[in-house]
């Protein structure tokens, strides 16, 4: 017979919904503004790693060929996605899976939170809705979008399962697996912490056969975790750019993740004003003797210390941190929860608390939709327009990013022109009629003038990105002065 404590235990860790129900027009509303946040990036110009992608997708004749890719450019399913949809003109259709998974998480954190009440889901839902870098990457045809909804997705089904036993749940928990773990194989790090959540809890409630419970909890995942380490993962080689100083990928990632301005002493700030809230969320939890605690440690803290030590001497970037940061977002919403269930003047509080963080992340959102990753696409068509050479030859300062971008924005020319590429090593050869600079971001403006071999070469366009994806381009015309 189970003991008053285990009872008590499942009872914490249930947390079913408040007596008030589920917020659902607040979340509704939320949901369409996060819409409303993400729609503009479907429409924008392709950065070089959605074209990467979309080359091998491309060129690969089955979708067999798709799992065996051996760049870690190609996140398995949205690449399949792109080779199921054929050769769009464009990359709204190759964007859908990364907008729907970004939209989906705001009432997915919703739900999450709505364990700890009403308040702690209208929060969580705004939050996950005005978040800077959940609205960069649901508008990026990869990965990233996808793996943070199904993180949440699969410690829901996974919670939802242990509270009900009813298989559907466990079933919808491998499926949320399989699909995290085949969008981005970084997915597998925070399972691992909401797998170490369900074991705790299944041990804290002793319940029946709950040995057997677990094993049927991990059997799939792992399974399919081996099969996809055999068959892709241990062949896989770094595609990315070279690495990036350590203490500037978390300066920044601290920065965009609570909407701070990138500067040392916001920054600092910023993490030490984290690590309190969770650790309140947590210790909350704890007093209440709910599991999901030893999820988001595990989520927030756990999973960000193995990433950066799998990939800071590799590459590291932001976005490598979205599922901690989006778990980040369920810590906070419950803190405001609890701060607006103190009365009216909680409330308030609450709500102020909310906005600073709003418009923080709006300082960062609001200048990425207006330039999100630069527009070399309206270059290309200045030089078509600019030149009558056919084809345009144009060199560049990186043949693999440059020619890359060149090759699909030239799609969109009129019928008959064309661009050629020419390498650095053909410049000789061919006399390039444009030099396209890039570089991640301009410290100053570009030079007016360059010279390439014995050519003179002069500015006339730029473009520049405000998002932490895409690069700053500087457009030169071959000049006869």
């Amino acid at each position: 017979m189970r003991s008053m404590s285990d009872a008590a235990s499942a009872r914490a860790n249930t947390g079913s919904p408040t007596r008030r129900g589920f917020p659902w027009v607040y979340v509704l509303c939320a949901t369409a503004v996060a819409v409303a946040l993400r729609l503009p990036g479907l429409f924008e110009d392709p950065w070089i790693d959605e074209i990467w992608s979309w080359g091998l997708a491309q060129s690969r004749a089955s979708a067999t060929e798709i799992f065996l890719i051996r760049s870690s450019n190609s996140h398995a399913l949205n690449t399949l996605w792109m080779w199921v949809s054929g050769d769009a003109r464009d990359f709204v259709v190759y964007r859908l899976p990364a907008f729907v998974g970004g939209v989906a998480c705001v009432p997915l954190a919703a739900r999450i939170a709505s364990r700890a009440g009403r308040n702690a889901a209208v929060a969580a839902a705004w939050i996950a809705s005005v978040a800077y870098l959940p609205i960069v990457y649901s508008g990026e045809a990869r990965g990233y979008a996808p793996m943070c909804c199904a993180s949440l997705a699969a410690l829901e089904c996974a919670w939802t399962w242990l509270d009900g036993g009813r298989r559907r749940w466990l079933v919808s928990t491998w499926i949320s697996f399989t699909i995290g773990l085949l969008f981005q194989t970084l997915f597998v790090v925070a399972f691992v912490a909401i797998a170490v959540g369900v074991l705790a809890r299944l041990r804290g409630e002793r319940r029946p056969r709950a040995l057997l419970r677990a094993a049927l909890f991990l059997a799939p995942p792992l399974g399919i975790t081996v099969a996809w380490w055999f068959f892709n993962v241990r062949h896989v080689f770094n595609a990315g750019a070279p690495p990036w100083d350590l203490a500037e990928v978390l300066s920044d990632t601290v920065a965009v993740a609570f909407g701070l301005p990138r500067v040392g002493w916001a920054i600092a700030l910023g993490a030490f004003l984290g690590l309190v809230i969770v650790i309140l969320d947590v210790r909350h939890l704890a007093s209440l003797g709910n599991r999901l605690g030893v999820v988001q440690v595990g989520v927030v803290g756990v999973t960000s210390a193995v990433t950066v030590w799998l990939l800071w001497d590799d590459y590291l970037a932001a976005r490598y941190f979205l599922v901690p940061i989006v778990f980040f977002g369920l810590s906070l919403a419950r803190v405001l929860g609890r701060i607006a269930d103190s009365g009216r003047a909680g409330a308030v509080i609450a709500a102020l608390l909310f906005a600073l963080f709003a418009a923080g992340n709006a300082a960062h959102t609001v200048p990425f939709l207006r330039a999100p990753r630069g527009t070399i696409g309206e270059l290309v068509r200045g030089m078509a327009a600019s030149s009558s050479a056919n084809p345009i030859v144009v060199t560049g300062n990186f043949d693999f990013n440059v020619g890359a971008l060149l090759e699909w924005h030239a799609r969109s020319l009129p019928v008959g022109r064309t661009v050629r590429y020419a390498a650095r090593r053909d410049i000789s050869a061919l006399a390039p009629d444009f030099a396209v600079i890039e570089e991640p971001r301009f410290e100053r403006d570009p030079v007016a003038m360059i010279q390439i071999g014995n050519v003179l070469y002069e500015l006339v366009g730029t473009s520049r990105h405000a998002g932490p994806i895409g690069a700053d381009w500087a457009v030169y015309q071959r000049t006869s002065r």
